[in-house]
């Protein structure tokens, strides 16, 4: 909200939360129930520099997005076969072919996205929208799109701006929010910890500072990417886009933090070298980091964050960040699968 209530005329903001099948709900970036609308004095730099005035906002004549999601336009061209087929590699529960599914991993979020969504322009729609549970379900989908030439997506977190996970020949997406979203395994004496892609970073990044109570730890983590769509987007999605954040310059890009990644493949499975540092050459894992699906699809990742958060005595309500003293304590993080 506006820190300050208007003084002079106040234009009708919207502050609605948008219905959960609406087209709002999936254009509208962030916490559905939060608000903020400029302030007055940008609101009076807005009329100036554009040259309006208040007549000009007294009414809204575009569409809002709050009707819910028709695909009646955009029927479903996957045959039946291919869907029962699909239902039987990751469950029926996990398959969908609803309009509203449908339409939720059509776009990333640019504003040529977002412009497009409350138009309700669709050029991009999947056939189908999976959410795999296992690695294993990740590959066997990839090799039974592969075998009968169905086009393959991958929709991680969905904050996208390069339109990466658009569908632009139909066929199948991967959500891997829903499902996809689990710890594999930590270790903490090579401080190693496996996480599936699907993962968000604030989950991430919960999951390594509640270490000690989740996993017996002697100290709590931190990865140490926060890019500036962090609360929305996956650890998937930063591996395969060369993700860099505020505070790349100091740890590093999300391309010097990954230590190495694993792929479904059209040909099989890609896992490249469990090593901080090599002596040989090319490096497997920066020819397929950043491909962005394009070499497979990503399932499992190693990241060495190797920072360790501890309680400060002198500030309770303070974290220290403190790097360790040698590059070999790291901590890592694997994953099973990519998202955007």
């Amino acid at each position: 909200m506006s820190n300050k209530p208007y003084k002079g005329f106040e234009p009708k903001w919207v502050l609605t939360p948008a219905p959960a099948d609406s087209y709002r709900s999936i254009f509208r970036w962030g916490d559905p129930n939060f608000f903020k609308y400029p302030k007055e004095s940008l609101y009076t730099l807005m009329k100036e520099t554009f040259q309006m005035t208040d007549d000009d906002f007294k009414a809204y004549s575009d569409d809002i997005g709050f009707d819910p999601v028709d695909l009646s336009d955009h029927p479903v061209q996957l045959a039946p076969e291919h869907i029962e087929a699909l239902k039987k590699i990751v469950g029926e529960q996990n398959v969908s072919t609803t309009d509203y599914d449908r339409l939720s991993v059509a776009y990333g979020f640019t504003a040529y996205d977002i412009l497009r969504l409350r138009h309700k322009r669709v050029d991009s729609v999947p056939d189908v929208v999976l959410y795999p549970e296992t690695t294993g379900q990740v590959e066997q989908i990839v090799a039974y799109s592969t075998e009968h030439h169905i086009p393959l997506y991958v929709y991680g977190g969905g904050s996208s701006v390069t339109r990466g996970v658009e569908p632009v020949k139909g066929g199948i997406s991967l959500d891997m929010r829903r499902n996809f979203n689990k710890v594999i395994s930590f270790n903490e004496i090579d401080q190693t910890i496996t996480v599936q892609a699907g993962m968000s970073g604030p989950d991430l990044e919960k999951t390594l500072q509640s270490a000690p109570e989740l996993f017996g730890a002697k100290r709590q983590y931190t990865c140490g990417h926060f890019p500036q769509s962090f609360e929305y987007s996956s650890v998937g999605g930063w591996t395969v886009t060369r993700g860099a954040g505020q505070n790349s310059t100091y740890y590093g890009t999300i391309a010097d933090i990954v230590l190495s990644q694993k792929y479904a493949t059209p040909i099989g499975t890609i896992q490249t070298s469990h090593y901080s540092r090599e002596a040989t050459g090319p490096n497997l894992n920066q020819i397929m980091m950043g491909s962005e699906g394009t070499f497979g699809v990503l399932t499992e990742v190693t990241l060495p964050e190797g920072l360790e958060v501890i309680a400060s005595s002198a500030f309770s309500n303070c974290k220290k960040l403190q790097s360790p003293q040698f590059p070999s304590t790291l901590t890592t993080i694997e994953w099973s699968a990519f998202a955007s």
